[in-house]
């Protein structure tokens, strides 16, 4: 199995992966506070093309298999926030790509941590974070508006920092 990364820079790759998180029922995964009926193309497309997003795709054996954004916190900053979105039919490789996405970013870019905000009901997006290095900095009450219950709920705050991310390499050998 070869996993790759690619960053994403055209509209018409936007809109490819647009068209699979839609197929799949995984748009709510990419920015959950969002409603379903809110997506469009369009939309998706100006989201990820604002000039401080970096969209990297990732592959596995030549096939597309998830989406990984980085965006700085502040507009200067070495935190990124990210988020990651693995296709259905890798979900089994979910952890590897994402560690491989985020082995990308600290080879290719200036970056000193990442930044993330998970709805607290997605426990196994905070276990498979946890497995890639990330801590939980705290929890926030009603932070995130949870489109697939319709209802704010909490938010844990994740961090992960380069050194943290490598260290989950040494765990697996």
């Amino acid at each position: 199995m070869e996993m790759a990364y690619t960053v994403l820079l055209h509209e018409r790759q936007y809109r490819d992966i647009y068209d699979v998180l839609r197929e799949e029922n995984l748009l709510w995964a990419v920015w959950p506070d969002v409603d379903a009926e809110d997506w469009t193309p369009d939309v998706f497309v100006n989201l990820l093309s604002r000039p401080d997003t970096l969209v990297l795709g990732g592959s596995i054996d030549g096939v597309p298999a998830g989406v990984m954004t980085l965006r700085p916190v502040t507009a200067r900053s070495l935190t990124a926030e990210i988020g990651l979105t693995a296709f259905r039919p890798y979900f089994s490789q979910a952890e590897d790509l994402c560690r491989g996405a985020l082995l990308w970013a600290c080879e290719h870019l200036d970056v000193a941590s990442f930044l993330g905000r998970v709805a607290t009901p997605n426990r196994h997006i905070l276990k498979m974070l946890s497995c890639l290095g990330f801590r939980e900095l705290g929890r926030v009450p009603g932070m995130c508006w949870y489109t697939r219950k319709q209802a704010f709920v909490d938010g844990a705050l994740v961090l992960a920092t380069p050194d943290s991310i490598r260290a989950t390499i040494k765990r697996e050998e």
